[in-house]
Order: C-alpha cells, then sequence, then structure tokens
C-alpha cells in the first residue's frame, strides 16, 4: 500500500512524482529577492535553487532520489518544480508560509508547542534547537513540526524538520490505511543553485 499523492501533505506530494529527464525550464527574470524574516529563515526557497533528497519507502525498501527545483516569480511566491512542472506553491504572508491547498507550512510564532492549521491536520511545533545530520551536512538551530491527519480511509502523521538558511533537511511520513501501516521518508542529499550551462 502506497498513499497517493493527494493524500500526502505539502511538498511530499512530490514523491510520488515520477522524475523523468526533460529539457530544463527556459530561464526566467530575475525577480526581486524577498525580505528575510523569522519565516524565510526556515523556509528560504531562494529562486533558481535545486534540492536533492534520499527517499526510502519502508512497506517496499524503495529507496530513490527526488530533485526539485525552486522558482519566485514573485517575492511572494515559491513554485516546487520537478522535472519542468510546478508540482507546489507556496504563498509568503507576513504571518506565515501558506499552500496554495490553504493550510500552513510554516506560521509565527516559531516557539515550542505552537500550533496551526495544515493542509491536511492540525501541526505543532515539537522541538527548537534541534541538531540534524544528513548526507547534505550536519545542521544546527532546527525547528521540527508534526501533523496529526485523520483521513476518510487513512491516518498520518508528518514530521519535518527545518534548519536556518536551508529550509526541509528531513521528512518522515508514518500513517496507516486499511490496517496496513507505512513509512516514507526524505533526508537532504544536497541543495544549491541551478547549473546554468555556462
Amino acid at each position: 500500500m502506497r498513499f497517493s499523492s493527494t493524500t500526502v501533505a505539502g511538498f511530499v506530494a512530490l514523491i510520488a512524482a515520477s522524475v523523468s529527464c526533460a529539457a530544463p525550464p527556459q530561464p526566467k527574470a530575475e525577480a526581486p529577492a524577498p525580505p528575510v524574516t523569522e519565516l524565510t529563515r526556515y523556509v528560504p526557497f531562494e529562486n533558481n535553487t535545486v534540492f536533492s533528497y534520499e527517499t526510502y519507502i519502508e512497506d517496499t525498501n524503495e529507496r530513490g532520489i527526488l530533485v526539485f527545483e525552486i522558482s519566485r516569480p514573485r517575492p511572494e511566491l515559491a513554485e516546487l518544480s520537478v522535472a519542468g512542472r510546478v508540482r507546489k506553491r507556496y504563498y509568503f504572508e507576513p504571518g506565515g508560509v501558506r499552500s496554495a491547498q490553504g493550510g500552513y507550512l510554516l506560521k509565527a510564532p516559531l516557539a515550542a508547542n505552537a500550533e496551526w492549521q495544515g493542509d491536511d491536520g492540525r501541526v505543532k511545533v515539537t522541538a527548537i534547537n534541534q541538531n540534524v545530520d544528513v548526507p547534505a551536512g550536519k545542521f544546527a538551530g532546527c525547528i521540527q513540526t508534526v501533523e496529526e491527519a485523520k483521513l476518510a480511509a487513512a491516518t498520518r502523521t508528518t514530521t519535518t524538520v527545518f534548519c536556518p538558511g536551508v529550509g526541509i533537511t528531513t521528512l518522515q511520513i508514518e500513517g496507516e490505511q486499511e490496517g496496513t501501516s507505512v513509512l516514507q521518508r526524505l533526508s537532504l542529499k544536497s541543495f544549491g543553485p541551478r547549473f546554468s550551462g555556462q
């Protein structure tokens, strides 16, 4: 059993997207840099940044790589693309980073036990000043959130770690559907500016 992209919160919907070879997107006009705030420190989503994650699905023992690119058409909008196709949009508001589905990825204040509504359930800050060790390196001062979702035929817990100046470094989904448990995990492998070929 595997959750479909429609049941996966936040940018985790990208797990289900097939990553194929495609022509690189045409360069876009450089958007003005958004202002740095407490929220954008943990979700910088810088224009023309590429992220690579190691993926693992426990029930099938599948391992792979997920690559996506960030574009910022406007300072208040971030688009996450896989193989040139936009898979997720986030809007930067004064009090939070909101997904196009309406829930918040992060919301101020970023303090222990703070809560808000995510795409599928309540999100809670469960740890602050956390250290994380992933293939991309060691990061400090990170924030961990947990979203608890009860869907029509499934329950799901999504644990996400955001690190300052980086963004999402780890993401784990634990769920149960029709009596079957599943675990999916992403760990940041690398990140940096998109290679322009020049």
